[in-house]
């Protein structure tokens, strides 16, 4: 399990992608935006985190995974329902970064969905800089044969080797033009923590179709676009101003923690 400890706040994490989020979501907070008050966040609402009863503090579970896609597609995930559950009533709180998952909740008593909210809400407190780079656009994760076949088809995508995290993957965003986002399987959503990791560095984002809230050719540039210097510049700077600004992380512990815990 990872700790970044960013004097009132708290993310843990203990898995090597989660724990990816994690840093992150830490790299983009001001502390200076921070609500006064102590606040733990824990990266995978699936996730057992030990000793997390004893710890003081506002309890915000993050919960990363996609169960439905925007057409209302189950997805290959599903629930982890036993820690969940467990997680539900430990925490204050389940930020659930895609909308199109509630229906996986409903079942739940009301006074456990009221704990889930729904957002991508994991953005800078500070918009980032637009970055050039190489003229790569760059895919990072794992390579299944639908992400390899669309990979071959632009001599400008590459892609890194699997399990890079940390500051080597930092790096290699860094050094892109782009970041390349396709998704697992023929569906129709939204790889948050990918956008994350892409505008931090400055960069845009190439990818099949997201979900609605994103449109292609304006916040993101689609497959089959042309990938010039003023496209990419343009896509990123209508993402920062009408969605990460939207979206950012400070914002929200700041209208979760409530005006009688501070």
């Amino acid at each position: 399990m990872i700790e970044i400890n960013l004097e009132r706040l708290t993310i843990l994490s203990r898995h090597p992608v989660l724990d990816q989020v994690a840093r992150d979501i830490a790299r983009g907070v001001a502390v200076e935006d921070l609500p006064d008050q102590d606040i733990i966040v824990c990266i995978g609402a699936h996730k057992r985190f030990a000793g997390l009863r004893h710890r003081q503090g506002f309890k915000i579970f993050v919960q990363t995974e996609h169960f439905f896609d925007a057409e209302g597609m189950p997805l290959w995930r599903k629930p982890i329902w036993f820690r969940t559950l467990v997680n539900l009533f430990l925490c204050d709180l389940i930020l659930d970064l895609s909308s199109y998952n509630k229906t996986v909740y409903q079942w739940l008593p009301a006074r456990l969905r009221k704990k889930i909210v729904f957002g991508p809400r994991i953005f800078p407190s500070h918009p980032v800089r637009y970055a050039q780079g190489n003229g790569k656009v760059l895919f990072y994760g794992t390579i299944n044969e639908r992400r390899e076949r669309l990979i071959k088809e632009n001599s400008a995508f590459t892609t890194l080797e699997n399990e890079v995290f940390g500051s080597a993957l930092e790096q290699s965003v860094a050094q892109a033009s782009a970041v390349l986002n396709l998704h697992f399987v023929d569906a129709r959503y939204t790889e948050y923590p990918r956008l994350l990791s892409a505008y931090l560095a400055g960069k845009p984002v190439v990818s099949d179709i997201l979900s609605p809230e994103l449109v292609a050719g304006r916040h993101y540039l689609p497959l089959t676009a042309s990938l010039n210097a003023e496209a990419l510049a343009s896509a990123f700077e209508a993402f920062s101003v009408e969605f990460a600004a939207k979206n950012r992380f400070t914002d929200f512990l700041s209208r979760s923690v409530s005006p009688s815990d501070q």
